[in-house]
């Protein structure tokens, strides 16, 4: 199940203002609009609780006494693992993952009320606004994401037929496994791409680890708490001045024949075929192989006739980075939708973006 979307008694644990597009995997409960945070918790089935709850050790005594049905309480208590937890789903009793006793639990309640006061801007009664378009359960209960729009557009030129929207994104898993992660995210709404904080490797995001505080690090009802947070994210106004400009200056960059396919094999090739390629600056040497061949000419594909990529401003710098997003976004495979996203937000994608959005500034 490429998506890993929660099916949880037939119903798809996902939620979506579907008003202009729908998810490619068409789950889940669709809305004509944004939800509130309440709307979107319910819609997704992400209204459950999580607790840390011990763990033991089933030792060869323990399990003689299974076999014969006995009571066995005070076995159990000296069986009970020192230092380590389990982080259980309260209404399956599933247990997501192992973790230190110093984890600290973020409840989706939570974390969908923090995502909706950064966007709203409201401490009080900011559940009540509508605001969140995706939001939902992974695996059994083990992560949990939701993003939320901003009020305002990009708009990139005159005619205001260019937009960008901008996003905030927020997941947090409960087995151990990452952090709680929240970023800021532009979207060309032609293309339905994502452009990660324009390539600018870790700008603009909040990482904060489970630790035992982590819940008092994400209330923005205290002035420190929203100053760094704000301060990280770079949040709207000035993030939104600075990635305008960032946008100008690229449709102004327009790439030569060269420079298009150097990039895009920076890109493309790994390892060898990467070293074969930047000794001869040769595309197309003999000695790459096939398959760095065909992944190049697969993307030079997506460039020139992916998903949005009949616009104003083909041949420039934006044009060639929306292409390169349209294939990591649209025709990449991935093992999951997890992968994908991890990939694309902080991963292989999100690095491989980086690496063309520095060439393009490179090029004089």
């Amino acid at each position: 199940m490429a998506h890993n979307i929660e099916i949880k008694e037939g119903r798809a644990s996902f939620v979506e203002n579907g008003r202009k597009s729908r998810a490619w995997h068409r789950l889940g409960t669709v809305y004509d609009r944004p939800l509130t945070v309440k709307e979107a918790l319910h819609g997704c089935h992400a209204d459950y609780k999580v607790a840390l709850q011990p763990l033991a050790v089933i030792t060869p005594d323990i399990r003689r006494e299974m076999d014969y049905g006995s009571v066995m309480t005070l076995q159990l208590n000296n069986a009970i693992v020192p230092k380590y937890m389990a982080t259980m789903r309260l209404d399956t009793h599933k247990m997501l993952g192992i973790v230190t006793e110093n984890y600290g639990v973020v409840q989706n309640e939570d974390a969908f009320k923090f995502i909706d006061m950064l966007v709203t801007g409201k401490l009080t009664d900011a559940e009540h606004t509508p605001v969140i378009e995706t939001a939902g359960v992974l695996g059994e209960g083990e992560r949990v994401f939701v993003t939320a729009k901003f009020p305002e557009d990009i708009i990139l030129d005159n005619k205001g037929n260019d937009r960008v929207e901008m996003y905030i994104v927020f997941t947090t898993s409960h087995d151990g496994s990452g952090a709680v992660n929240c970023l800021v995210t532009p979207v060309r709404v032609v293309c339905n791409n994502t452009l990660n904080l324009a390539m600018k490797v870790n700008s603009g995001k909040l990482s904060l680890r489970h630790s035992r505080n982590v819940m008092n690090r994400l209330d923005l009802r205290k002035k420190e708490n929203a100053e760094f947070t704000y301060k990280t994210l770079d949040m709207y106004d000035v993030y939104k001045n600075s990635l305008e400009k960032e946008f100008k200056h690229l449709q102004n960059i327009m790439l030569a024949e060269q420079d298009l396919m150097r990039i895009l094999a920076e890109v493309t090739y790994e390892d060898e075929d990467l070293k074969i390629f930047r000794k001869s600056k040769d595309v197309y040497d003999c000695g790459i192989s096939q398959s760095a061949f065909h992944r190049i000419n697969r993307m030079r594909e997506i460039v020139e006739s992916g998903i949005g990529q009949d616009s104003e401003d083909k041949g420039s710098a934006l044009w060639l980075i929306n292409g390169i997003t349209s294939y990591y976004q649209n025709y990449a495979i991935y093992k999951s939708s997890e992968t994908k996203f991890d990939s694309i937000q902080n991963g292989t994608a999100s690095r491989k973006l980086q690496e063309a959005y520095n060439l393009v500034l490179s090029i004089k």
